[in-house]
């Protein structure tokens, strides 16, 4: 992706009062489409069009955009900004709206923008947006903004590719292919030495035989869950429920991430002596707590301790992972974007998305973290103690 200006100034967009709305961008409007070359242009463009005007306020948008976006009356859309237009999950935090909140400072569609504007050029970038439009869903586009004279009017044009699909295959080719093709290796390896009867002593013989077994589970686990994961982002993920004790489920997750390479060097402690148990999908609450645990770990520096612990009361338990760490504030402003990765190889950036997938959409909870340098990085998961998948859409 190009970055054509190297943004000095990172302004956020202006706020544009509600009252003003109506009379400065439906003007704008009218002069728009009383030039019929542009309604026809924007439908012509295969991708998703905003045209704005320059205080950032929607005055046209093409079918593609409206399809795509579940929205019905291309009215409703002017005046708004395109975080409100497109119902950004962060568009509203701010009561100046879409550009002004605290997420807005690493908003790619923010900050292409702005650079266009500044170096009157076009900009491309690759733009991460979760949107709720009655079904809450994660975006991965580019986004190619470009200013625009038409007569006495300054438009920009704001233009959106899907690039998602793009990104889903990375990952699974970087992350899932790897995984599975490491795991299926370990089996055929110690399968190998079983057939030609290389084990000398029927001890050994039964440690591979095990072993096997539980790389078979592991390998049908990440299967299962890269099913899951892709029905949920689809909304047709059901979840099992089930009673869960929740002790033995941690002491399940500790012992397993206590020996995974990722905890070489690293202590991990569990301090929860509940002997509550729970009705939620215990293999989902184990994806969940095994990946806020792995990325504890992965920032931990060797030597350093991990902390699995939970509180509970009358209605809901949560669930806490600690490490010592400290994220910066561009990383925790872009954590649970899809495709948003603290680490350097591209294609990676899933599993905090999961994590707020999984946990806030179908198990029913809110996820949330603190980090600061007096008490390091905090995850939480708080969910209640029974889950109702009632009226919940399946798998088919």
């Amino acid at each position: 992706m190009s970055e054509l200006v190297e943004v000095t100034k990172r302004t956020p967009l202006p706020a544009v009062k509600k009252r003003d709305i109506t009379a400065a961008a439906g003007d704008s409007r009218r002069k728009i489409l009383l030039n019929s070359a542009i309604p026809a242009i924007i439908e012509a463009i295969p991708d998703y069009v905003l045209v704005l005007d320059r205080q950032y306020q929607v005055l046209a948008v093409n079918t593609r955009l409206l399809d795509a976006f579940g929205l019905d009356d291309p009215q409703m859309l002017i005046g708004l900004k395109p975080g409100e237009a497109l119902h950004c999950i962060h568009a509203e935090q701010n009561p100046d709206g879409c550009g002004t909140g605290k997420h807005c400072q690493k908003c790619a569609a923010v900050l292409s923008i702005i650079e266009s504007e500044q170096a009157n050029a076009q900009v491309v970038k690759e733009y991460r947006i979760t949107i709720d439009n009655g079904q809450w869903s994660a975006l991965d586009l580019e986004v190619v903004v470009s200013p625009l004279q038409i007569g006495d009017l300054q438009l920009i044009l704001f233009v959106m590719r899907d690039i998602s699909a793009e990104k889903r295959r990375k990952v699974l080719e970087q992350v899932f292919f790897h995984d599975v093709i490491n795991t299926a290796g370990g089996i055929r390896g110690m399968a190998e030495v079983l057939a030609k009867g290389m084990l000398p002593t029927a001890d050994e013989e039964k440690y591979y035989k095990e072993s096997m077994v539980s790389l078979s589970a592991k390998l049908i686990d990440e299967i299962v869950y890269q099913r899951h994961l892709l029905a949920a982002e689809k909304g047709e993920f059901r979840p099992d429920p089930g009673m869960v004790e929740v002790a033995k489920l941690l002491k399940e997750v500790q012992t397993l991430f206590a020996n995974h390479d990722v905890a070489e060097g690293r202590n991990l402690v569990l301090n929860c002596s509940t002997g509550t148990s729970i009705v939620t999908d215990a293999a989902i609450l184990r994806r969940i707590l095994g990946n806020m645990i792995k990325n504890a770990l992965e920032a931990c520096n060797k030597g350093e301790t991990v902390t699995l612990s939970c509180t509970e009361d009358t209605e809901s338990i949560t669930f806490m992972v600690n490490n010592p760490g400290v994220m910066s504030d561009d990383v925790q402003l872009q954590l649970f974007q899809r495709s948003f990765s603290t680490k350097a190889a591209e294609g990676r950036g899933i599993g905090t998305y999961s994590i707020k997938l999984f946990g806030e959409r179908y198990l029913k909870g809110n996820i949330s973290f603190t980090s600061n340098e007096q008490e390091g990085t905090t995850f939480r998961f708080t969910i209640p103690r029974y889950l109702s998948v009632k009226g919940e859409k399946g798998e088919g």
